[in-house]
């Protein structure tokens, strides 16, 4: 039986990062369905069989169902002058998809429009040409979606102090395929209160959330890596879960936030950090590790003088 193709769909002619880009070109396909080929970013992952995706958009364009394992690149439908805010696991819009996205099972995604005016913005190339950065915000809306392409190309970074001192925003809808989020992006927006980072995002670089002193909810991404120094100082947090790609934690990365009390942190070999990584927070902080690598948290150097702090989760 062929596999379905995509239709009504704005193919993209870039190439990401990623050396198996999953698009081809010369017939506009969203990667086939051979798991062979359906690869994550990271190595160890064992690719995955494919499954079927539908899609509804809520709104009069439609796109047929693919059956595959790993969808590359946001798929983009119009909709007049609406905004694409993203595709959700649920007609609820609760959980976010990211984008390359891989299919563990048979889904439905959910487009969510929004009115926004992408004149709002401006960009800048990336070094590698491959996107775009965000570099300013003109608009004064409480709720932002920041488009996920640009000219054909996707929004891959969050520019230096986009929403610095910014008191009016309260939500922000972040590009589904972005990779950084640069130093002081967002800091000292004081009514934001949550946000959910893609999951491609590697990197949340110097002050991005410092001094947010109303956000208590982060859905951190998957892929994170580093979390640069202060980068969350003074926010309102009360738990957080860096997930097992988490290598550094940076000097005050997490100081100052009086309401945390629960860091799970998912990989099994302690990541670094300083002395001051979470400088004057609760005493009732509790840094949640799993069981099998309880002594190997209390016994590392650089976690040791925290070991009365470190449990089992």
């Amino acid at each position: 039986m062929d596999k379905p193709k995509i239709s009504k769909l704005i193919f993209l002619p870039f190439l990401l990062a990623s050396t198996a880009c999953g698009i081809d070109n010369s017939s506009g396909d969203i990667m086939s369905g051979d798991s062979s080929s359906a690869t994550n970013s990271s190595d160890t992952e064992v690719p995955n069989d494919p499954h079927w995706v539908h899609f509804v958009t809520h709104c009069n364009a439609t796109l047929e169902s693919i059956f595959t394992a790993r969808v590359e690149t946001m798929p983009i439908v119009e909709n007049g002058t609406l905004l694409l805010e993203g595709w959700f696991l649920e007609e609820a819009y609760t959980n976010i998809v990211s984008f390359p996205y891989r299919v563990l099972e048979d889904v439905t995604l959910h487009a969510k429009w929004t009115e926004g005016n992408p004149s709002d913005f401006t960009f800048s190339s990336t070094l590698d040409n491959t996107g775009y950065i965000v570099t300013s915000y003109g608009g004064n809306a409480t709720n932002v979606a920041i488009p996920s392409y640009y000219n054909s190309k996707p929004v891959l970074e969050i520019g230096e102090y986009l929403f610095n001192n910014n008191g009016a925003i309260l939500s922000v809808t972040l590009p589904s395929m972005l990779i950084k989020i640069n130093m002081a992006a967002f800091k000292n927006a004081v009514q934001l209160s949550s946000i959910v980072i893609p999951d491609n995002v590697t990197i949340i670089a110097t002050d991005a959330f410092a001094d947010c002193s109303g956000l208590q909810t982060v859905s951190m991404p998957e892929r994170l890596e580093v979390v640069a120094n202060s980068a969350f100082e003074g926010t309102a947090m009360q738990s957080v879960t860096l997930g097992d790609r988490v290598t550094s934690i940076n000097s005050r990365a997490f100081a100052d936030c009086a309401n945390l009390r629960d860091v799970y942190l998912d990989n099994l070999t302690p990541p670094l950090r300083f002395a001051n990584s979470f400088e004057n927070t609760n005493a009732a902080l509790r840094y949640k590790v799993f069981e099998s690598v309880l002594n190997t948290y209390k016994t590392n150097e650089r976690w040791s003088s925290f070991s009365s702090q470190i449990v089992a989760r």
